[in-house]
């Protein structure tokens, strides 16, 4: 009895729906009783496909909380079903509620549950990585930004807050590369693919870093050797400065990108388990055999 209630609760019987008819719905409901509904987004597993359903709450006669559930859309690919309900939470301002382990049927919450352990422990070896990567670049500001006998940088804080901009642009350019070359999956088939990929590039930007700044830091002493009086040059960073600025750029660069590797890891996961084959535990539901808006 209780299973049958959650099922009535959440609408497994809904026919879906569009979202114009939910905010229609919205609309009505707030004109009726004066206060505007809160609709949550969510997601659950049933009949072999990714639901997302719209709850809608709101306060009704003589101030009961009401509900009302509205069935949208149904996915093969949970990555799919997700990136629509995201989007739609975002664009019409409704909370997203993520999945619903207590609604999904239990050979998808076991499906699901061991592909998001996948994605989790790869984006924790990718962050482990960039905070290597942090720490092997501070390595080489430490040891190759120099200055000449009056502690004066040859290279600037400025010079190397660009330098650091671009060398984070390339990484950045690099990922999208790695994520666009494989999208057949016909070379890359696994999270330990991307990341022994990554590792690689990752070593080549750092070897890349490193000579950009020794060849930089000669051509600079080279300049000022040409020009005497720049080595008397007073307004010139000192070189504490320089490798203090450097050092606290990679540290907040580090810290931002690995919201950007979150992102990667998504796309990873949504690209590997795009062709994913779905347990077809088929239920008694009306909604489910009536859904023909599938993407």
């Amino acid at each position: 009895m209780k299973d049958l209630t959650k099922q009535q609760i959440y609408g497994y019987g809904a026919e879906p729906v569009e979202i114009s008819d939910v905010l229609s719905y919205v609309e009505s409901r707030n004109e009726a009783y004066g206060n505007k509904p809160n609709v949550k987004i969510f997601m659950y597993g049933d009949a072999g496909k990714w639901r997302v359903d719209a709850g809608v709450h709101f306060i009704g006669h003589n101030g009961r909380d009401e509900y009302q559930p509205f069935l949208l859309k149904a996915y093969k690919q949970y990555g799919r079903a997700e990136n629509y309900a995201k989007a739609l939470a975002e664009e019409h301002d409704f909370s997203f509620e993520g999945l619903k382990p207590e609604l999904t049927n239990e050979s998808m919450l076991l499906q699901y549950q061991k592909r998001k352990f996948g994605k989790d422990a790869f984006t924790d070896s990718l962050e482990n990585e960039m905070a290597k990567h942090g720490t092997e670049l501070m390595q080489t500001i430490e040891q190759y930004a120099v200055g000449d006998e009056n502690e004066k940088a040859f290279l600037s804080k400025q010079e190397f807050e660009q330098m650091l901009n671009n060398h984070f642009m390339r990484i950045e350019d690099s990922m999208a590369s790695l994520l666009k070359s494989n999208e057949s999956q016909q070379n890359k088939n696994s999270f330990s693919d991307y990341l022994i990929e990554m590792k690689k590039q990752l070593k080549d930007h750092s070897q890349h870093f490193k000579g950009s700044v020794i060849e930089r830091t000669v051509a600079a002493k080279q300049k000022m050797n040409d020009n005497v009086n720049g080595l008397l040059n007073n307004v010139r960073d000192s070189i504490t400065d320089v490798k203090e600025s450097a050092k606290n750029t990679v540290k907040q660069t580090i810290l931002s990108m690995n919201e950007r590797l979150k992102d990667f890891s998504t796309a990873i996961d949504q690209k590997l388990h795009e062709h994913e084959p779905v347990q077809l535990d088929r239920k008694s539901n009306k909604a489910m055999a009536a859904q023909e808006l599938e993407r």
